[in-house]
């Protein structure tokens, strides 16, 4: 390869980074955007486009704020009744909306079942959204979403009966995501008790997070302006964080849980910021590598998931946690297969992180101009306009 083939080699490389980090935060951008912040052609950037999308198997899909579900289910149960109604029913309605996050770690003693057994042990729930088998601690991880502690937990009894033939120790743990998603499935977007007009905008985002509002109102019969509106009001209301992506054919194939066991609270908390400032700069520049984090009650800490290119990057990660977060024990397990659902792999820009408006305002990282919310383009693929 001649100097000149070297270089443009490499300037391509860097382009196609770039729509990487822009899609991360805005998959429906428009193609005449992604030109502009590309500085180059539209029919460049959507061939671009197209290459990075078939390279890493992109899906685009809806990232949805599990713990503000509550508020439009809550709209909706108050809509039907009167203001008497509201409250003498508030302290019956208010526990069964919303929905929350949790955990479920299983460590099988002697033989273990294969993953078709596992698969059908968890039935026709639409609780578990990931499920993948580990080294390490435990052998198995599932992240659920259900509605109480309680339902999750007997999500994790049924799985435990219907796998009864083995011996295993299984606990769920309540979490709260404060960083990255993994993609969620339509059986559980069908549990959603939202206007229809808002589940129909999320059941053709996670079907097609680019395709057009008249093509997702067309399947449901109804029209893109209230696709539209729909769209508007979940952005606002921040129950719909952004359409993002997650690679199907990811380009790390390492990927870890890292669990972190508090041991000081204070030193925990004040070198936690740090850490995350620490990320922040290393992945301004390179891929970022971390996936999903979320916070834990008991053992107070928090459960990071990664993905890397191999071992040895993953050994790095952990080192650095270890020697970055003070008063605190990190343990880790790989991940060996994913048996249900996917990681949500994308090289997401850090500056659109909850932690940086935390950062920002302890001085840590420098101001992040952000924009509002914006009407979103009828079709991102356009070259016309």
């Amino acid at each position: 390869m001649s100097l000149g083939e070297s270089l443009e080699a490499k300037g391509k490389a860097e382009l196609k980074s770039r729509i990487l980090r822009l899609l991360s935060v805005d998959a429906r951008i428009s193609m005449q955007d992604l030109a502009n912040d590309l500085k180059t052609t539209k029919v460049n950037a959507y061939n671009l486009f197209n290459e990075v999308s078939n390279e890493y198997g992109m899906r685009f899909v809806p990232e949805i704020s599990i713990d503000k579900l509550w508020k439009w289910e809550f709209i909706k149960r108050a809509r039907l009744r009167t203001k008497r109604g509201i409250l003498a029913e508030a302290v019956e309605e208010l526990p069964l909306t919303g929905f929350g996050e949790y955990l479920v770690f299983i460590k099988f003693s002697g033989k273990k079942p294969d993953d078709a057994e596992i698969v059908k042990a968890m039935g026709t729930s639409y609780a578990a959204q990931f499920a993948a088998r580990t080294r390490g601690e435990y052998d198995l991880v599932i992240y659920v979403v259900e509605r109480s502690y309680e339902d999750a937990v007997r999500f994790t009894d049924m799985l435990s009966r219907n796998l009864g033939k083995y011996k295993m120790l299984a606990y769920t743990s309540r979490v709260w995501g404060s960083f990255g998603f993994f993609p969620l499935n339509n059986k559980l977007i069908e549990q959603f008790d939202i206007f229809d007009t808002y589940k129909n905008l999320l059941f053709g985002l996670n079907d097609g997070g680019r395709s057009t509002f008249t093509e997702i109102g067309k399947r449901y019969s109804q029209g893109p302006a209230q696709m539209l509106y729909a769209y508007d009001r979940l952005a606002r209301t921040e129950i719909l964080k952004r359409v993002t992506y997650f690679e199907s054919r990811p380009g790390n194939s390492f990927s870890i849980v890292a669990i972190v066991k508090t041991q000081s609270e204070n030193q925990f908390d004040e070198s936690k910021d740090r850490w995350f400032a620490s990320l922040v700069r290393n992945y301004d520049k390179n891929t970022n590598e971390c996936i999903f984090m979320c916070d834990t009650p008991t053992p107070k800490g928090m459960v990071v998931v990664g993905s890397f290119a191999n071992k040895s990057a993953a050994d790095r990660f952990l080192s650095a946690m270890k020697s970055g977060l003070k008063g605190a024990q990190v343990g880790s397990m790989q991940i060996l297969k994913v048996i249900v659902g996917s990681l949500g792999v994308r090289d997401f820009d850090m500056r659109y992180a909850p932690q940086y408006k935390h950062l920002e305002r302890k001085k840590m990282v420098p101001a992040l101009a952000r924009k509002g919310v914006e009407a979103p383009v009828e079709d991102p693929n356009a070259l016309d306009r």
